[in-house]
């Protein structure tokens, strides 16, 4: 298995059959350190490909118990139902009268822990504060909201609550990501100043039906010109900077190449005068965003996902003292590197300084579930977060403000790429140093 699996959105294409191979694995038992598990009561609202990787995992958990599921898809319910039952468990309660029925969800029971959102993403701001205010801790797929004004539900309602939540960005947990992160927590990498990173990968099959239709993505094309996927990339860069602990994004400027590749596409694959080929995109092939923060921390982060072109997310992590490039596993540390000013393949760091949770998990038989390790660690870790009744790892103002990249970037390109501030979503508390928490090492 490739260190980070497989991509999310391949997975998606092969949902029917993903699903058929998640029946036949195994539990793997997997607690607390030591075995301990205190029991965890979490419901799922969206269980199509992406819920149904988050909720396997789920199962491989000791002690982790689903008494609902929310879907509005009788077929997904009924698949999950059949999943849980498979492992030993009660059937969990269906919920499936309509897109709203997660409110009567949260209503009707009393029993719910902890929730995980794996739901199309404009409901994952309004469905996270339901959550909140119900009192159960929310665990949301990405992006978490996809406005300002969600952006800023989503704080005060966890501010008022006092209930967390977690958005379940797998990137960070990528191995070359937390090879980074470790070098950090060592300092053997000095301090970050300056990452480059992208989500970048063709997808225009994804956002081009087989009959040349649209889906919910691809017709936000047609409506909007920024970065409309961003957490995946910025997210490794803002965890590795110490963003929201000691810092924080100050402002951006956001620029986007021509429209084309989406309509050369339909126009190649459906002939000149399909509709398909007349649909006027406005989202550019390329955007290129640039971000400072604060303490003079920079960013270039790529969103190109209509181009012909190979998965690269970059990954490029310059410290004070070296460089990593993640998606080449090529690395120079200063002081470590056996040759200056020459690359190091990346294989002794890993065998080295591999971060905890990676040492403790990489062996998990995961291959072919979203993107392996990394997204059980996503999950694994909001479990725990969920279990102790403890701060997360990415919390409220991670996910919102990695979110908010949208429709700042939208708003940069809209003024001719002039600079938008970023929101205080913290209200100051961004200045207080924090280190990075990670459970179950």
């Amino acid at each position: 298995m490739k260190p980070d699996g497989v991509d999310r959105r391949d997975f998606l294409k092969q949902s029917a059959a993903a699903a058929a191979a998640l029946a036949v694995l195994p539990s793997l038992g997997l607690g607390q350190a030591g075995g301990q598990a205190k029991p965890l009561r979490l419901g799922f609202i969206g269980v199509g490909g992406r819920g149904t990787v988050l909720l396997r995992f789920a199962l491989m958990i000791d002690g982790v118990e689903i008494p609902a599921i929310c879907d509005i898809d009788e077929s997904h319910l009924g698949r999950a139902q059949r999943l849980v039952e498979r492992r030993g468990y009660p059937t969990p309660a269906g919920y499936s009268r309509g897109p709203e029925d997660y409110r009567r969800m949260f209503e009707e029971r009393q029993d719910l822990d902890a929730v995980i959102c794996a739901t199309p993403r404009e409901w994952h701001a309004p469905m996270m504060v339901k959550a909140m205010e119900a009192g159960v801790w929310a665990g949301v797929e990405v992006p978490a909201a996809i406005s300002v004004d969600e952006c800023w539900q989503l704080v005060e309602t966890s501010e008022r609550t006092g209930v967390p939540l977690m958005m379940l960005e797998n990137y960070c947990y990528f191995r070359s990501v937390m090879l980074t992160v470790n070098l950090l927590d060592l300092g053997l990498f000095g301090d970050l100043v300056h990452c480059e990173v992208g989500y970048q990968k063709d997808e225009r099959n994804v956002r081009i039906g087989p009959n040349g239709e649209l889906e919910g993505y691809g017709e936000q094309k047609t409506k909007h010109d920024g970065n409309l996927y961003p957490t995946h990339a910025i997210g490794p860069a803002a965890w590795s900077m110490g963003i929201n602990r000691g810092d924080r994004f100050s402002y951006l400027v956001s620029m986007s190449s021509r429209s084309e590749h989406l309509r050369l596409f339909a126009r190649e694959k459906f002939g000149p005068d399909h509709p398909a080929a007349k649909i006027d995109f406005k989202n550019g092939d390329v955007n290129v965003s640039l971000i400072r923060s604060e303490q003079g921390r920079t960013v270039t982060l790529y969103f190109d996902t209509q181009s012909p072109r190979p998965w690269d997310p970059i990954l490029r992590f310059q410290g004070s003292k070296g460089v990593f490039m993640g998606s080449l596993d090529k690395i120079f540390v200063e002081g470590l590197s056996k040759q200056e000013g020459a690359w190091e393949d990346a294989g002794a760091y890993y065998e080295k300084y591999e971060h905890p949770l990676w040492k403790r998990y990489k062996d998990l038989e995961v291959t072919g579930l979203g993107r392996g390790v990394s997204d059980f660690l996503g999950a694994q870790q909001f479990i725990e977060v969920a279990r102790r009744k403890s701060k997360p790892p990415l919390d409220v103002y991670d996910a919102v403000t990695w979110s908010v990249i949208t429709p700042l970037s939208e708003q940069s390109v809209a003024g001719r790429s002039a600079a938008v501030d970023f929101p205080d979503f913290s209200k100051g508390k961004w200045k207080e140093p924090r280190k990075r928490i990670y459970y179950d090492v």
